[in-house]
């Protein structure tokens, strides 16, 4: 995938960073849930009454949190300014840009509800659900941002079930890590103690109680899940046009997606402990972002774009 031809790739780059701490500060939120340091800090935006945090474990990792989500939030802030100005004719960018603004005002407010109502399970899950819409507005950006401005539609069928194959995919990610958080929200976590099968419910949904049926629930989507990534990677290596970074990424997904499944066990296995807890929503955002940057890259045919590029170049030349 090739970048701005001819200019400067700071843009890319700052996008780029934007998509890598959004990243990150999912990340951060799942050692907040893990830790259970969600009232660290019970006020907001202050902490205990001040603008620094108590000694206090629950209180600092609180306090990290919105610490960097302050930071993302200036970084979203700084990418759409660039982009509206550097790249203000361009209608896809310059919408995106635009997106990411009301749906990161709506995650700062769903953050101050979270606290003042005491994380109850249904605002957790819809904190989450509006962080991963915003990761996937940046990285929808990022992306074509690295593409460049001469990106060229695809028009070949292929391609355009490629795109849909992809956003299904996504769209199916997204409610498994949609119910993962309810699972975390809805205190299901440890409600099966074995791996795959479930001793306290060995029939799904009619043995145990609301809580086995909340995580099942879950590694009944986690399956689709799986064949949703298996069917776009299957996709993405029959295109013929495919280019070597389309194919990585693809064998990427598929291959984080099996990483993604034996560290869901792992939270088993390792009874429960903090780190595959938090690895396991860390690796589901990236494969989430994964299949937003496959289903735009797919909507652009890559000869057609190195086409246009090489024709620029020549038109340069003899300029």
């Amino acid at each position: 995938m090739r970048s701005v031809r001819g200019g400067s790739l700071r843009y890319p780059a700052l996008a780029a960073a934007t998509v890598g701490a959004t990243l990150a500060l999912i990340a951060i939120g799942a050692v907040v849930r893990t830790t259970g340091s969600g009232l660290g800090c019970p006020d907001w935006p202050l902490c205990h009454g001040n603008w620094h945090p108590p000694l206090e474990k629950t209180a600092i990792i609180e306090y990290s949190h919105r610490t960097a989500a302050s930071i993302v939030g200036l970084l979203v802030l700084a990418t759409a300014w660039v982009t509206l100005r550097q790249r203000g004719g361009d209608r896809a960018l310059r919408w995106l840009a635009l997106g990411s603004l009301p749906l990161l005002a709506f995650q700062a407010w769903l953050g101050k509800v979270t606290v003042e109502r005491e994380l109850p399970p249904e605002i957790v899950t819809l904190h989450l659900a509006t962080a991963l819409l915003l990761l996937a507005v940046l990285t929808a950006l990022a992306t074509l941002a690295l593409l460049g401005p001469e990106r060229v539609r695809a028009a070949d069928r292929r391609r355009s079930a490629v795109v849909g194959v992809t956003l299904a995919g996504a769209l199916i990610t997204y409610l498994v890590l949609l119910s993962g958080a309810y699972v975390v929200g809805g205190g299901a976590t440890t409600a099966c103690v074995g791996w795959p099968d479930c001793p306290q419910a060995l029939r799904p949904f009619l043995d145990g109680a609301r809580e086995q049926h909340i995580h099942w629930l879950h590694r009944i989507v986690v399956v689709a899940g799986g064949a949703a990534v298996a069917w776009v990677g299957h996709r993405w290596f029959h295109l013929p046009d495919a280019t070597q970074f389309e194919r990585r990424a693809a064998l990427a997904l598929v291959g984080l997606y099996g990483l993604q499944i034996v560290v869901g066990a792992a939270n088993i296995w390792a009874n429960f402990a903090e780190w595959p807890r938090v690895a396991h929503l860390a690796l589901g955002s990236a494969i989430w972002a994964l299949l937003v940057l496959l289903a735009v890259v797919a909507r652009y045919a890559p000869q057609a774009a190195r086409a246009s590029a090489a024709r620029e170049r020549r038109a340069g030349a003899h300029a």
